[in-house]
């Protein structure tokens, strides 16, 4: 995602390490995509670390310098049985799952956690949809006469998020090569993540705005 300020979200997470003081030896990164943000998310603390992705394809553009091991894996039921100081999932990945699937989620990330560790996480909110997605279109333009086009609404009454994705990539000839993909997230209330947080027997330490340090969250689009 070009679009995404990789280095931005990297200088937050390490503010928020400093702020609460953890020096993780160890990190499991979790929806990562093509782990762009291991590039710019290094912490000097950090000796061993995992990257990974449900995607096959994607995690395998990952550049293991930066993101160490790169492995394909289900959120919700994790393959590891080593313990890490840091658990992260960003870029609202979470919204991609059912409530079933965060429950088993947080319990593999409970198993997963050392005594002092930390799970960060962000989630996308229905102040954000409603702001900026609930009926809304873009184009993107890129080098060799291809580009994106995204179509996005918000359905309200079931909280569901939807994001229609049109790639198309030119061919010599004139005509152009065309794939679709619609994305479908859950905007799930703060109250949900919190409860199903502590049915897996995790600690909320503090949840913030954006990218501050402000806990009202009443406004908030992360």
């Amino acid at each position: 995602m070009e679009h995404v300020d990789y280095a931005s979200w990297a200088d937050y997470l390490l503010l928020l390490l400093k702020t609460h003081g953890r020096k993780p030896k160890s990190l499991l990164e979790l929806g990562a995509g093509s782990g762009l943000l291991a590039y710019y998310f290094r912490p000097f603390s950090i000796q061993y670390r995992v990257t990974t992705d449900i995607s096959s394809e994607m995690i395998a553009l990952a550049n293991p310098e930066y993101a160490g091991y790169r492995v394909t894996v289900n959120a919700v039921q994790l393959p590891f049985t080593r313990k890490f100081d840091m658990i992260l999932m960003t870029y609202d990945a979470i919204n991609y799952l059912s409530e079933e699937g965060i429950a088993s989620f947080f319990s593999e990330v409970y198993r997963l956690l050392t005594d002092k560790g930390v799970f960060i996480f962000d989630v996308t909110t229905e102040h954000n949809s409603l702001a900026y997605f609930a009926d809304s279109s873009s184009i993107d333009e890129y080098p060799g006469e291809a580009f994106v086009t995204r179509r996005s609404w918000y359905e309200r009454s079931t909280r569901e998020q939807f994001n229609r994705f049109d790639f198309f990539e030119s061919n010599p000839n004139g005509t152009y090569n065309h794939k679709t993909e619609t994305h479908r997230q859950v905007i799930y209330p703060m109250r949900f993540f919190m409860k199903a947080a502590r049915a897996a027997s995790l600690e909320i330490e503090a949840s913030y705005a954006d990218f501050t340090l402000s806990t009202k969250l009443t406004r908030s689009d992360r």
